[in-house]
């Protein structure tokens, strides 16, 4: 009677402590960690902004630092939904022909065009996941997602127009215009991303992301000191953002 009131206990300690294995198993398992929050951090570089007057649009960009923040809820662990604020500058570069004077003709200028800075996008992600798990299957360690973003995007810029002297004879003390600023702006962007994740612990973990986004946006026309009306009212382009960022889970 005592072996089996002891075999009894034994067992019933057994389970209790496989009970709270698999307890402390399933709060890690991805379904429990609905909610993720990052901060990601790379380059971009855009196309020239096209539906502008010519000569108003460049012809040529450079890469600029890309920022944004972003919140994730795991609907479940195939089917991702984040919404994203990012951040970066909008410039384009061109040259422009300077008048005769005095007879003389003048040589061409480097001239930007900025087109936005900063340029700030609002996008809703919907990322479809295929995640990876440990050896046996008891820790989600990592996911590859696709997916599709829609968003608005706001330009911030005054319209206005930067001078430099030409520094050169026949006049050194001739200026010309050597910036171009659209105006305020707000439109519409749709594009695409992929991205990797790894998580080194159960709640904090690296990404790495590449995305192509379309933009379409309405510059402001209200604004007087905007002599542009007549050269830049709407325009369209592309932007491919290209981060690294830090993610944290929660329930």
């Amino acid at each position: 009677m005592k072996s089996f009131l002891l075999t009894a206990a034994l067992a019933l300690v057994s389970f209790g402590s496989l009970k709270a294995q698999d307890k402390a198993l399933w709060e890690n398992f991805p379904p429990t960690y609905k909610w993720d929050v990052g901060f990601n951090y790379g380059a971009s570089v855009i196309t020239r902004p096209a539906g502008v007057a010519n000569g108003y649009n460049g012809n040529s960009t450079h890469i600029v630092p890309d920022y944004s923040l972003n919140v994730q809820y795991d609907a479940n662990p195939h089917w991702h939904f984040i919404f994203d604020v990012g951040m970066r500058k909008w410039e384009s570069y061109g040259t422009w022909s300077n008048p005769y004077l005095m007879g003389t003709s003048l040589k061409s200028e480097n001239v930007s065009f900025l087109i936005g800075k900063p340029a700030v996008t609002e996008n809703f992600k919907v990322n479809y996941a295929i995640p990876f798990y440990t050896k046996f299957q008891e820790d989600y360690c990592a996911d590859l997602d696709f997916g599709i973003s829609a968003g608005l995007v706001q330009t911030v810029n005054d319209g206005s127009v930067g001078y430099s002297n030409y520094n050169a004879n026949p006049d050194s003390s001739y200026r010309y215009v050597s910036s171009v600023h659209y105006g305020f702006g707000i439109g519409y962007s749709f594009g695409a991303q992929v991205s990797y994740t790894y998580y080194f612990f159960n709640r904090l973990g690296v990404t790495a992301e590449i995305a192509a986004r379309y933009v379409d946006i309405g510059v402001d026309q209200r604004d007087g000191i905007n002599y542009l009306h007549d050269y830049v009212s709407r325009y369209h382009m592309l932007f491919f953002p290209e981060t690294i960022g830090v993610r944290y889970r929660f329930r």
